[in-house]
C-alpha cells in the first residue's frame, strides 16, 4: 500500500479584489499520488484559488505550504521548480513553432547544461541534447500527439492543443500538476482518452489537482472532489458523497436532480 504524505496544504486563504471576497478561508490538501478535483459553478473561485497556488496571486490572508514549504509570494517559475507546475483555460503556445519545439523548449527550461560548457561544445552538452530530444518525442507521443510532432503549434485543433499544454508541463517534471479545464473543447471520444491519459500520468507517480466542468468525467476520474461556492467550501469527500451531497446538489441542479 502506498503511503499517503501530504504534497499541497492550503490553510484558511481569503483573496479579495477590492472590495470583493473572491475566496474566504479556504482549506483542502492534496496527497501523493492522489487526483484531487476542484469544482463549483462559475464564478465560484476555482481558477483564483489555481492561480493563488501557482503564484499569480498572492493570497490577502492564510498560508499556502508545497511539501512543507511556504510558497507564498514566491513567483510562478519558482513554484514551477519546486515541482508543482500547472496548465491554463487558454492555451499558451508558441503557436508559430512546431509541436516538437515547444516540448524541446519545455525540457530546456529544466536541462543542467552550463552556458560556458554549450559555448565549449563539449561531448556532454551533445550527449544531453539527444536526450532532450528523445524525451520531447516520447512526450508528444504520450499525450497523443505522435503523429503531429513536425506541425505548426498554431495549426492543431483546440483540443489537441490542450493536449500540448499538458506535455509542455510534463516537460517540467512535476510531482503535482494542476490542469485547468483540460477537456475543454474535446469531444467525448477525446475526453474519453484524456481520462485514460491522466492515469497513465498517475502511474508515473505524479500527484493532479484538476479544475473541470465536465461532472462526468469528475466522478470517474477522481479520488476526492472539493466543492467551492462564491469562494467557500462547501463539500470535500470522495465522489459517492458528492453526488449524494444535498449542497452540492443545490449548488449545481436544484434540490430535485443528481450529479453526473
Amino acid at each position: 500500500m502506498i503511503a499517503r504524505t501530504t504534497l499541497l496544504d492550503v490553510e484558511n486563504i481569503a483573496i479579495r479584489f477590492g472590495g470583493v471576497q473572491a475566496i474566504s478561508g479556504l482549506t483542502f490538501s492534496v496527497h501523493n499520488h492522489e487526483l484531487l478535483s476542484l469544482i463549483g459553478p462559475n464564478g465560484a473561485g476555482k481558477t483564483t484559488a489555481f492561480n493563488a497556488i501557482s503564484g499569480f496571486l498572492r493570497p490577502s490572508s492564510g498560508r499556502i505550504l508545497y511539501r512543507g514549504q511556504i510558497i507564498n509570494g514566491l513567483k510562478p517559475y519558482q513554484i514551477a521548480s519546486l515541482g508543482l507546475v500547472r496548465t491554463f483555460q487558454k492555451t499558451s503556445l508558441f503557436e508559430r513553432i512546431s509541436v516538437f519545439e515547444n516540448v524541446l523548449i519545455g525540457l530546456h527550461r529544466h536541462a543542467q547544461q552550463k552556458s560556458w560548457e554549450s559555448l565549449l561544445a563539449l561531448p556532454r552538452v551533445a550527449r544531453e541534447e539527444a536526450e532532450l530530444r528523445d524525451r520531447a518525442n516520447e512526450i508528444i507521443s504520450f499525450v497523443g500527439l505522435g503523429s503531429r510532432g513536425g506541425g505548426r503549434a498554431g495549426a492543431l485543433a483546440y483540443g489537441e492543443q490542450r493536449l500540448l499544454g499538458v506535455g509542455i508541463a510534463l516537460a517540467a517534471e512535476p510531482q503535482l500538476i494542476m490542469l485547468d479545464e483540460p477537456v475543454s473543447g474535446m469531444n467525448p471520444t477525446e475526453t474519453i482518452r484524456f481520462m485514460d491519459m491522466l492515469q497513465k500520468i498517475r502511474q508515473r507517480g505524479i500527484s493532479i489537482l484538476l479544475v473541470e466542468h465536465d461532472m462526468r468525467m469528475v466522478m470517474a476520474v477522481s479520488d476526492r472532489v472539493v466543492v467551492l461556492n462564491y469562494g467557500r467550501l462547501i463539500a470535500d469527500a470522495i465522489p459517492d458523497l458528492i453526488q449524494k451531497d444535498p449542497e452540492v446538489i443545490r449548488v449545481y441542479l436544484g434540490q430535485e436532480k443528481k450529479i453526473a
